[in-house]
């Protein structure tokens, strides 16, 4: 919309008619022509072409440049033709802006006719043309014309510091002082619009946001601190995220881009703790502060100071602008930019590429805040490339996000709060996702739902069992070390877990990376770290001599370690050290850093299954006399004879983990008398009650010898080390 003016004419060469020499009403100092120029030829108001700024300011040249101020350049274009000036050549770009000058009112003509288009225009001319355009007329004014034209530009500040008379010549840089003024002085009539903005010449925008940077918008979007605006292609490459840029808005499009108002710095963002941002430049780490004083632009919404650290990540960029003013100063923070995901179960090893995605030789790799190798990239995982907003410091993202059970809707209305539910949780699909493949699944079926980084489903694929999630696990016990664990249990830092079948059996001390679901492991992904494995062969008080897995005997104290695990349980260093028995088992683990100990893992020595020995029993003596003990502790009493062992006693192979070094234990422990009870019932017995004492019953023990004994019963039992039943009569 342009300004109506209440004025018969802005009347050109002035000078013409009048030849006063009126003092100017400003004095000169120092003055910025250079950016006043610069900003006026983005605008086009002075010609891009002008290199001398010295040169005099033609009437043709200042014609123009109200054109163009008033909004009027583009109609100038489709108003070239015959014009009221003889010495304006019809169909000239020139009669465009005289035309469409005159055709809003604002241009008559001089005394003798004619345009003078190459004439030099007079500092009272273009002081009376910007009053006029800033909507004032002659009854506003007081005084003598055209001092009262001058006077008023004074006050308007727009001739604030030049030097001129009424009728001197203006040069380039002078007028475009001048115009840059004119731009952001108040209309009057108004409170608060500007010339620009009622002219709607220009509009200064942040360009927060495009396609590229925020996937909510189109290709033919962008966002700005003026919200979302249309653009076309050919005015989008003028344009980038970060900087104000000078455009033109038409009805919620940006039909014209002038260029970037004030220049930006930006860095990318490596690590950030609090509000310190760590960076790289020119090869250089470096590091700083976020500007308390800034105001931080999110995806167009004003962050506050305290929340801009959980909003940046890994190859954010942060714009800031070089505006002086810090009252004015803001910042903008993107997010990295991420190509098109990549399903990882079509990765090929041998392969520098997954789809669009290249493992160049130095590239990171990124997995749950960890670098990993490409070996360590799983089928169940979505790959992207990230780069800065720049589109430099590239890695790859690796992502674990997918969910496993069964599907308990396929919505067919596409008005569904959710796409599909699996196990009555609601999932939404990827734009990513391939649709098609739905036509092969149904309700009831198994599947695994394969998400992206923004927990979308991009795949579906049936499974037979569930696989579960994949995390980190110390190994503490098997029902080898353990009486308490069957035969499939395994006992973690993190619980204890049942191996599906098929599954081979972690080894006890190491960490392991395990997919478990619920509480049952499915598969095993790998064993993460190899671990000093030791025996105990003596131990006096806190002094111990140890042997490892390569036959070496040495003589140390227990090793100092983060954390201590004794058969499954955290304990600190001197329980640990108290806990150590004969033919304990040790398993340390070295730190990230080598140079110390992770933790350390601690078993007593493992007993065989219990075997009462019978008198005659030559088998068992020559089991005995093979197994190359190396000494038998019988019934309290050290001996390297096994013709110690007596009938009725409880036999038991004690040796460390390994099965390396051995002894005999042997013990003679018996209870009779009558049957008092069976709990909790015969069939089920777990204890039995003789004389009013209850005795459990070894996980060892057959139970099917009950059948013959009833309560009242007179009945002898043998009683294993650990104070359980082991054998009847």
């Amino acid at each position: 919309m342009k300004i109506k003016k209440s004025f018969l004419g802005i009347v050109l060469s002035l000078s013409m008619l009048i030849n006063l020499m009126v003092p100017a009403l400003t004095f000169a100092t120092t003055l910025d022509y250079k950016t006043s120029v610069t900003k006026m030829k983005q605008l086009g108001i002075i010609d891009s072409t002008v290199t001398n700024v010295n040169k005099k300011m033609t009437n043709g040249e200042l014609i123009k440049a109200m054109a163009i101020a008033d909004g009027l350049g583009d109609s100038a274009a489709s108003l070239r033709g015959k014009t009221i000036f003889p010495d304006v050549a019809s169909g000239s770009v020139l009669s465009g802006y005289v035309n469409a000058i005159v055709g809003e009112g604002l241009l008559y003509g001089t005394n003798d006719g004619y345009f003078h288009p190459s004439s030099s225009a007079t500092y009272q001319d273009i002081c009376v043309n910007m009053v006029h355009l800033l909507g004032y007329s002659k009854s506003d004014l007081t005084g003598s014309f055209p001092i009262n034209y001058i006077k008023k530009a004074s006050d308007l500040e727009l001739t604030d510091k030049l030097n001129l008379r009424t009728t001197d010549t203006i040069s380039i840089n002078a007028a475009a002082v001048m115009f840059d003024r004119l731009l952001s002085t108040q209309v009057k009539g108004t409170t608060k619009e500007n010339f620009s903005q009622a002219s709607n010449l220009y509009t200064d925008c942040i360009i927060q946001d495009d396609s590229d940077s925020y996937d909510n918008l189109a290709d033919n979007e962008i966002l700005t601190d003026k919200g979302i605006m249309t653009i076309s292609a050919s005015n989008k490459k003028k344009i980038k995220v970060g900087p104000t840029f000078r455009v033109k808005i038409e009805d919620g499009q940006i039909t014209k881009v002038y260029g970037i108002v004030s220049s930006t710095v930006s860095i990318t963002v490596n690590t950030i703790v609090g509000n310190v941002v760590n960076y790289e430049q020119s090869g250089f780490a470096k590091s700083m502060t976020l500007p308390s004083s800034n105001t931080y632009y999110y995806h167009g919404v004003k962050e506050a100071y305290t929340s801009i650290s959980g909003l940046l990540k890994a190859n954010s960029t942060i714009t800031f602008d070089n505006n002086s003013n810090a009252n004015d100063s803001y910042a903008v923070i993107n997010d990295p930019i991420y190509s098109d995901p990549e399903l990882a179960s079509n990765i090929n090893v041998n392969s520098d590429t997954l789809g669009n995605i290249v493992f160049g030789e130095n590239t990171k790799i990124i997995k749950n805040g960890q670098a990993i190798l490409k070996s360590d990239i799983k089928g169940t995982d979505v790959v992207y490339s990230v780069k800065d907003l720049n589109g430099s410091n590239n890695y790859i993202l690796v992502v674990s996000n997918y969910v496993e059970g069964y599907i308990t809707d396929i919505p067919a209305d596409s008005n569904s709060l959710y796409d599909i539910q699996i196990d009555k949780v609601n999932y939404k699909y990827s734009d990513d996702m391939d649709i098609t493949k739905l036509a092969s699944f149904k309700e009831g079926d198994l599947v695994r739902l394969i998400r992206d980084k923004d927990d979308k489903v991009l795949d579906i694929k049936d499974i037979e069992n569930k696989t579960g999630t994949l995390a980190e696990y110390v190994i503490l016990g098997t029902s080898v070390t353990d009486d308490n664990l069957s035969n499939n249990e395994i006992l973690t830092d993190k619980g204890t877990l049942q191996c599906l079948s098929g599954v081979a059996y972690p080894e006890v001390g190491a960490k392991y990376k395990l997919y478990v679901d619920g509480t049952v492991i499915t598969k095993i992904d790998k064993k993460e770290n190899t671990t000093e494995n030791y025996a105990v062969t003596e131990k006096v008080g806190t002094d111990m001599k140890w042997e490892n897995d390569k036959d070496l005997t040495s003589n140390m104290k227990l090793p100092k370690a983060t954390v201590y695990y004794h058969n499954g349980e955290k304990v600190n260093y001197n329980v640990a050290v108290n806990s150590i028995k004969l033919y304990s088992s040790l398993m340390l683990s070295k730190n990230s850093t080598n140079n110390g100990y992770e933790y350390a893992v601690i078993i007593d020595p493992v007993f065989s299954i219990p075997k009462v020995y019978r008198n005659g029993d030559a088998a068992f003596l020559k089991e005995m006399d093979n197994s190359g003990y190396s000494f038998v502790y019988s019934n309290e009493m050290y001996t390297q004879n096994t013709n110690s062992v007596n009938y009725n006693d409880v036999v038991y192979f004690v040796s460390d983990i390994w099965n390396k070094n051995r002894y005999i234990y042997s013990s003679k422990d018996s209870a009779f008398g009558s049957i008092t009870a069976f709990a909790p019932n015969k069939i089920n017995a777990s204890s039995i009650t003789i004389d009013g004492k209850v005795y459990g019953f070894s996980k060892y023990f057959d139970k099917t010898k009950l059948d013959k004994y009833y309560t009242g019963g007179f009945i002898k039992v043998i009683i294993g080390q650990d104070g359980n039943i082991v054998d009847i009569y």
